[in-house]
């Protein structure tokens, strides 16, 4: 009996149960054929030689589109796991409401801290954009970082959906974006009276936040933000650097909508 019970609790510790800790999910957008999961590549070799599951493991694996299945292994390779699907879920864990950040070139690496935090907040797209302030450009290989990086972080925060990673666009297209949400905000440090909290309609399914550079916006282009419908808002009395003040955003956004905390 106490076998038993000792099989029992190691299943459950497998499936992330029982325990309170939370397994990370593996990434595999093509979906089961006949009940049956079939993963192949560098996320195989992860099942199978990093994280060492066995058959019988039972893991969680989604498509990024929102699905999510369970899947008890029947076959591990390093190169190929297989098993048996135990139960399909779809958009179990994603917000009710769409929040798009739009956020200014930064400089170095903090682009892709904005794109793992948000990620995991609930975030479910990112449009990076270059604006007068911002210097340089975003190459294909930083923005596949960015998308590798974001993949990581849907992973281990067990999200279903991946957002989506624009490849970076000029200020005047971002002002063209406005007709894609319900509403549009921009966070600007000089406004001194409108909050996030006042700013933010709750009847909204989808809404774009703007974040500027390092620099601040031009307030020609505030002018022209407020010109397509853009109301900006403030963050408080502190200034907060733009990483900051992004991962802040999604998180407050989303906490206001309900889809946090």
């Amino acid at each position: 009996m106490r076998a038993r019970s000792e099989a029992r609790m190691q299943k459950l510790e497998v499936r992330g149960e029982g325990t309170g800790w939370h397994r990370e999910s593996y990434f595999w957008p093509t979906p089961p054929e006949d009940g049956q999961m079939v993963i192949t590549g560098p996320e195989a070799r992860h099942i199978s030689r990093v994280m060492r599951h066995a058959v019988g493991s039972v893991i969680s694996v989604v498509d990024g589109a929102g699905g999510e299945h369970e899947v008890e292994l029947e076959a591990v390779r390093a190169d190929r796991v297989t098993g048996r699907v135990l139960s399909n879920t779809s958009w179990a864990r994603e917000p009710k409401h769409r929040v798009a950040i739009a956020q200014a070139l930064l400089k170095g690496d903090h682009l892709a801290q904005v794109c793992a935090q948000a990620t995991e907040l609930g975030v479910s797209r990112i449009i990076p954009f270059k604006s007068a302030r911002t210097v340089g450009w975003l190459s294909e290989a930083r923005l596949e970082r960015f998308r590798t990086v974001s993949l990581a972080a849907l992973k281990s925060s067990t999200r279903t959906a991946l957002p989506k990673i624009d490849a970076p666009v000029d200020f005047e297209r971002l002002l063209g974006m406005d007709g894609e949400f319900d509403q549009v905000l921009v966070a600007y440090e000089e406004e001194n009276g409108v909050g996030l909290g006042a700013a933010l309609r709750r009847d909204v399914r989808s809404v774009l936040v703007v974040v500027g550079p390092e620099g601040g916006f031009e307030p020609a282009e505030i002018d022209a933000l407020k010109a397509v419908g853009a109301i900006p808002f403030t963050l408080g009395p502190r200034r907060l650097r733009a990483e900051t003040a992004a991962v802040a955003v999604a998180a407050v956004t989303l906490g206001l909508l309900g889809d946090l905390g």
